[in-house]
């Protein structure tokens, strides 16, 4: 008689049960791999941002004085193509590559229509200038002009020079908190107009000052978590833009503390105004780490603060002068 051959299997119910515990092992494990690599992208955004707190001393101390939080006349640009070169990175501001004496989105001279490199760099998506929990890393600002050879166009970045604080914070903090109207609410880096600053004029403590900070996902509109693509069309009733997204504009930087919208030059921003509420120039900090943003100080330390500190801790570490004491811990 032939062997008898045994047959082994999984029943169904068997195989049920397995997926069942694969499926609850898996639910386990997500959690902590999202975890995980939150705290990787935090890490690496606080390091890009120190990089960038270091080139800014490392550039006062070759040069005597800080950049100019952005020049708002011919050459208009943001203090990012000036740092570059104490990044590692002097070849993208060369002269082949970019012209310093035109404006950041360049590409043709407007008195001689000879060719000029700037636009063509400053489409360069840098990763120092991206935090990587950012979505959609490779964004750019596309905003159109008359004639076109002037349309602004540039590669996105996060951070973001803070200019101090504008005095219309008062409408959002109680009357116990409020900013004198002759206070001296400027932040370290300050436009051209006003002259070079220098990290001497910090008198509120440099650990406690800040001077980078994040206002990541421009050009798109974000107010809490929610997204609407950016549109830099006053005209179009799907209109959408958080000003400044290009790191070589000069509308990267700006004073805290406003609740204008681009589109309808008013005030309609929702929400408390706190970090994460929303990107919109003018108006506080966001990022897309949970319940915080990562900030880089005047003494080139960074720190991680949560989005429960109070608005008047946060706006008084933003000014280098104010004689106010505040740390959010």
């Amino acid at each position: 008689m032939p062997n008898s051959i045994r047959r082994v299997a999984f029943t169904l119910i068997e195989l049920l049960v397995v997926i069942a515990i694969i499926a609850v092992l898996i639910g386990l494990l997500l959690p902590a791999i999202q975890k995980v690599r939150g705290a990787a992208s935090r890490a690496k955004c606080l390091s890009n941002m120190k990089q960038l707190a270091l080139a800014m001393h490392t550039y006062e101390n070759a040069l005597g004085n800080l950049p100019y939080s952005k020049r708002d006349t011919a050459p208009q640009r943001s203090w990012a193509p000036d740092v570059l070169p104490y990044l590692e990175q002097a070849n993208m501001v060369s002269g082949a590559s970019y012209d310093l004496n035109e404006n950041w989105w360049r590409s043709t001279s407007p008195t001689t229509g000879a060719s000029i490199p700037n636009s063509n760099t400053v489409q360069l998506h840098l990763a120092i200038f991206n935090c990587p929990a950012t979505p959609n890393q490779k964004r750019t600002q596309n905003k159109s002009e008359t004639p076109p050879e002037q349309n602004k166009i540039g590669a996105c970045g996060d951070y973001f020079v803070v200019e101090g604080v504008n005095i219309g914070i008062n409408a959002e903090l109680p009357g116990d908190q409020q900013f004198s109207t002759t206070a001296d609410l400027k932040g370290v880096l300050r436009r051209e107009a006003e002259g070079f600053s220098k990290f001497n004029q910090v008198s509120d403590g440099a650990s406690n000052t800040i001077l980078l900070g994040e206002c990541a996902g421009r050009e798109d509109v974000w107010r809490g978590r929610v997204m609407k693509a950016a549109a830099a069309d006053k005209t179009n009733p799907n209109c959408a833009r958080a000003r400044g997204g290009a790191w070589a504009t000069n509308d990267n930087p700006y004073d805290i503390g406003t609740r204008v919208d681009w589109c309808t030059n008013a005030t309609p921003i929702p929400g408390t105004m706190k970090i994460n509420n929303s990107n919109e120039w003018g108006h506080f900090f966001y990022s897309f780490h949970d319940s915080s943003a990562n900030f880089a100080m005047a003494d080139g330390s960074v720190r991680t603060i949560r989005d429960s500190a109070s608005l008047w801790t946060i706006a008084a570490m933003c000014t280098r002068s104010g004689g106010e004491i505040a740390s959010p811990d």
